[in-house]
């Protein structure tokens, strides 16, 4: 019976994976985007405001930057890339993934100290040297994994220059991506955590109590690219969509700083 119960599992993967393709060729005119967990809502409402004027659909699918760079690369079948930084472009960009001729530097960010709505916290200047571990008070820090995140490599980069990341990097939160370090917060599971402006504004469980200095990192850009130079009229509508008047005033409304 296990034997079997095991043949029926494999049958039904293969035929699973046999059957993905198909359905991606069922719909040439989908527009599929990867962009940035960062991006979530404001790229979902671009999505709609699009599929409102055709009948071509544009999906988004959301991570860190990393991983959906890494899913591009394995072969995933998206027609947009919108990164949180330079870095997982330019990874694509290295192995002829991309069209460079069309990427844009489409958005820009802060990073701010967060903190749960009801904690007593309520402005810190940082700067270098500032008590970040003892305003942790034995708690942890939330940032998305400074090793392929963009929001917490910029962390850990503003932490460095502060001088204050061989003190604090124990006590680091790791998370897939900035939507996961601001949950935690949220959740009350850390006392402070470093996430853009932007995912900030749109939670009402947390507060800013600090912004990092603009110099302690690099600029936070996003930017966007083509996956293909022979892009269907329907992924041309959507990208040139993201750089016009109507997108500017969503990516504004989510606090993005437009380029």
């Amino acid at each position: 019976m296990n034997r079997f119960l095991v043949f029926l599992a494999m049958s039904a993967a293969f035929l699973l994976t046999c059957a993905l393709p198909a359905l991606f060729a069922k719909e040439p005119d989908r527009v599929l985007v990867f962009a940035a967990a960062s991006t979530t809502d404001a790229v979902t409402e671009i999505c709609q405001l699009f599929n409102a004027k055709g009948s071509t659909q544009a999906v988004a699918s959301f991570a860190s930057s990393s991983t959906l760079a890494k899913q591009i690369e394995n072969g995933a079948p998206a027609d947009i890339f919108i990164s949180a930084d330079f870095k997982w472009m330019d990874y694509l960009r290295e192995r002829g993934l991309i069209v460079a001729a069309s990427r844009k530097d489409l958005l820009g960010n802060r990073l701010v100290l967060i903190a749960p709505k009801d904690t007593k916290l309520t402005k810190v200047e940082i700067e270098p040297g500032f008590p970040l571990v003892d305003l942790l008070a034995g708690g942890r820090l939330s940032l998305g994994d400074p090793d392929h995140v963009p929001a917490g490599i910029y962390a850990k980069q503003s932490l460095e220059m502060l001088g204050l990341w061989p003190r604090v990097e124990s006590k680091i939160a790791r998370t897939k991506d900035v939507r996961a370090a601001l949950a935690l917060v949220e959740q009350g599971e850390c006392p402070l955590g470093l996430v853009y402006s932007t995912d900030a504004a749109i939670s009402k469980k947390v507060k800013v109590v600090g912004i990092v200095p603009e110099n302690a990192h690099p600029p936070i850009i996003y930017p966007a690219a083509l996956l293909s130079k022979d892009a269907r009229p329907p992924v041309k509508a959507f990208f040139e969509l993201l750089q016009s008047p109507a997108a500017r005033a969503i990516f504004e409304k989510y606090g993005f700083l437009v380029r």
